[in-house]
């Protein structure tokens, strides 16, 4: 009985000193003891905007200029102007683009105008951040959403484009992936005239 009796002290006294060892952790606060804070695709985004914007812009190449050797699977910077010749949209109207006559090209030009944009071009064409500065896939997939939703919010947002566009003159600097034929590009900077 005797033995019971010790055996109950102690597991009594140890189960004392765990807890007395344990700290329990707002949610949310991880990051103050961990050193890892969570990642915020759109406060990277943001603050790398400007930087992604001059970037693109200082490496534009005219559309005229094109050659086929730009294309394959790479995204090329480029600025062109042209006539909209139709406002696209698709998606119940969240996937919009502008269909431009470029002046000098030959080949067609699509101009995504939100609000949903496809593709990473605007990411993979920056040289800010390369892969190896994300924790893994999900974080580099996020952070080209996010760079998709400045495209959204500081360029595109700000005109409220609709179809009155069509047979105005439109400049845009952006990210561009195709061919000779057709180009599909998400602005980093569009006037219309």
């Amino acid at each position: 009985m005797k033995k019971i009796i010790a055996l109950f002290a102690a597991a009594a006294m140890s189960a004392a000193c765990l807890t007395g060892c344990v700290k329990i952790i707002d949610v949310g606060t991880e990051g103050q003891y961990t050193g890892e804070v969570a990642f915020d695709a759109a406060a990277d985004s943001g603050s790398d905007w400007a930087q992604i914007v001059q970037e693109i812009s200082d490496s534009a190449k005219a559309a005229a200029d094109l050659t086929a050797d730009d294309f394959g699977k790479k995204v090329v910077a480029v600025i062109l102007s042209g006539e909209v010749t139709e406002f696209e949209s698709k998606a119940n109207g969240k996937k919009n683009a502008l269909i431009v006559k470029a002046d000098g090209f030959d080949g067609a030009v699509k101009v995504q105008i939100g609000s949903i944009y496809s593709g990473t071009a605007i990411r993979d064409l920056q040289t800010l951040k390369v892969f190896e500065n994300f924790t893994n896939q999900t974080e580099w997939s996020q952070y080209a959403k996010a760079l998709n939703a400045e495209v959204d919010a500081q360029v595109v947002a700000p005109l409220a484009l609709d179809d009155s566009v069509v047979g105005k003159k439109v400049t845009i600097t952006g990210a561009a992936e195709g061919s000779m034929d057709e180009l599909t590009v998400t602005p980093v900077a569009l006037t219309v005239e």
